[in-house]
């Protein structure tokens, strides 16, 4: 018998991010192509899998902002949109005032786009701590769920949940050891992408046997196989020429490394564990 899983993606331009992020004058283009071809190669493996099709994406309002028709479509199609952030800033380092404004706007775009209710968010690159209650509050006041912390075994998560001050229900990405105790293997993002998919899948085992339920989890420049989803040297004006250099290097980590495997990945994981579909469904078994 399959073990069960949620899927979900975080849907963001790292374009967008990474020139923010630098502080760089460029505000690149939307990859609209590439982002159009994610969304097209994640949505055939899903309708080829023997599970529920529809799943979870965690959008940045800018995109929605930028791009209503991708988001429409993503929503017309019966995923459930969520959110993840404005930008693609951050939690950690944006006070809580600020992260109300963001989150909110967020929201109204993403519901105003997709004409649905937003009721989950993300972190980007999962940045909150589970004890940085200033922020998780802000969280809880504005969505139903979030899907940012880390948990290795149930117990964690139940101690977890009996000291929180206030409501929120967490769909925690599991992060477990494998192979050796120090190295933590999350299931989903590079860990996926650059490792065999054989640790993901004893990663997301061996969660379901401490109790917590897999989630999956991918980006578009995962999925895209190609250099297009790059910013270009230009694009990276205004910094030393050694950091540009880096920057230009350290892209390929997201959008060329193993990007050629990724399809056969989704397959594997499709096959292997049955998709309990949207997150939102599932928000009645964390109650």
């Amino acid at each position: 018998m399959k073990n069960v899983a949620y899927f979900s993606i975080d849907f963001e331009d790292f374009t967008h991010d990474l020139c923010r992020r630098l502080k760089v004058h460029s505000r690149p283009a939307l990859k609209e192509k590439e982002l159009l071809i994610s969304y097209e190669k994640i949505s055939k493996a899903l309708a080829l899998s023997q599970t529920k099709s529809k799943i979870t994406f965690f959008c940045t309002g800018v995109i929605a902002s930028d791009y209503p028709e991708l988001l429409r479509t993503i929503a017309d199609d019966g995923h459930e949109i969520a959110c993840h952030n404005y930008f693609h800033d951050n939690v950690n380092t944006t006070p809580p005032h600020q992260l109300r404004e963001n989150l909110l706007r967020a929201r109204d775009v993403l519901e105003k786009i997709s004409k649905t209710e937003v009721l989950g968010f993300r972190a980007p690159s999962f940045s909150i701590d589970k004890n940085d209650f200033a922020r998780l509050e802000v969280i809880s006041s504005i969505f139903k769920y979030d899907s940012s912390l880390h948990f290795s075994k149930q117990i964690d998560y139940e101690n977890w949940m009996k000291n929180l001050p206030f409501e929120l229900v967490e769909f925690p990405v599991s992060q477990q050891s494998v192979l050796i105790n120090s190295l933590k293997f999350k299931t989903g993002g590079s860990y996926s992408k650059l490792f065999p998919i054989s640790l993901t899948i004893n990663a997301a085992n061996k969660s379901f046997e401490n109790g917590i339920i897999p989630i999956f989890y991918l980006h578009p420049y995962d999925i895209y196989a190609g250099y297009n989803m790059m910013i270009n040297w230009s694009e990276l004006r205004g910094l030393p020429l050694l950091k540009r250099g880096y920057w230009m290097l350290r892209q390929l980590q997201w959008v060329a490394i193993f990007n050629w495997s990724i399809d056969y990945k989704i397959e594997t994981l499709c096959a292997d564990f049955t998709s309990l579909g949207r997150l939102d469904e599932g928000l009645h078994l964390q109650n």
